[in-house]
């Protein structure tokens, strides 16, 4: 068996965390635009943003994506402790579907006529609902672990 790195488990945790950090900082960042568009789309009032406001919203969201994608990357590339090298992958597999699911939703808001595809933006909220879970799931088994 391989001997235990406590210096790899330090890297590790700190890429980790670096991720988590800038994963908290991108979705404080985007929730206020999220907010507006969701709010604008219960009440039926999509037309109603201005057109800037409106592109700045989708540019937001591809931002947060872009960002994701980076974190995502990140988690591949991380060189786990051997005996949480199962949890790890599960972690970077949700880390990669949630950005995924968040360019959907990047995806599902159209600029040119305004607009967005509902069915797109549904699907993108419960995929980043599961995904997320699975996120959390992984780092509590892996904050939990005996390095």
């Amino acid at each position: 068996m391989p001997k235990f790195n406590p210096k790899q488990a330090q890297m590790y945790v700190q890429t980790l965390q670096n991720v988590l950090t800038n994963t908290e900082d991108t979705a404080t960042r985007v929730t206020p635009f999220f907010t507006k568009l969701d709010d604008a789309k219960a009440a039926g009032k999509i037309a109603e943003i201005p057109a800037a406001e409106f592109a700045e919203i989708k540019a937001e969201f591809e931002d947060a994506v872009a960002s994701y994608q980076a974190n995502a990357a990140k988690l591949n590339a991380a060189s786990a402790p051997v005996r949480l090298l199962g949890v790890h992958k599960s972690l970077a597999s949700a880390y990669a579907k949630y950005a995924d699911a968040t360019q959907l939703m990047a995806d599902a808001v159209v600029v040119s006529d305004q607009s967005v595809a509902d069915d797109k933006y549904a699907q993108s909220e419960e995929e980043q609902g599961i995904y997320l879970e699975k996120i959390h799931a992984a780092v509590a088994k892996i904050m939990n672990a005996n390095m």
